[in-house]
């Protein structure tokens, strides 16, 4: 599984669910390099998320990935979520946002 995520220069990937900037470069990245994947995203940050065409969400319950044994091709975080399967991670991709919210 790979791992996408944006951080800005104060070090954070958003703030209350929901991105803390508007980076319409990335957000162009995140759909071209996810669409038709299978995305694993954490509870708190599945709250905040638009709907994601062309792509399925599957959701962790904090405790156990309920789904295990399906093959996911991108973590889309929180951080919570980045922590816990950062052991599986083959691939990262960041994107430095120049943000200082």
């Amino acid at each position: 599984m790979k791992a996408i995520v944006a951080v800005n220069n104060l070090g954070y990937i958003g703030k209350d669910n929901t991105l803390i900037w508007r980076c319409s470069g990335d957000l162009k990245q995140f759909k071209e390099l996810t669409k038709d994947c299978r995305l694993l995203v954490g509870f708190n940050t599945s709250l905040g998320l638009p709907p994601l065409k062309d792509r399925v969400v599957i959701f962790d319950n904090r405790d156990v990935w309920e789904q295990a044994g399906e093959v996911i091709d991108w973590c889309i975080g929180g951080k919570k979520t980045y922590e816990k399967y950062a052991h599986m991670f083959t691939e990262l991709h960041i994107s430095h946002i120049n943000n200082n919210s």
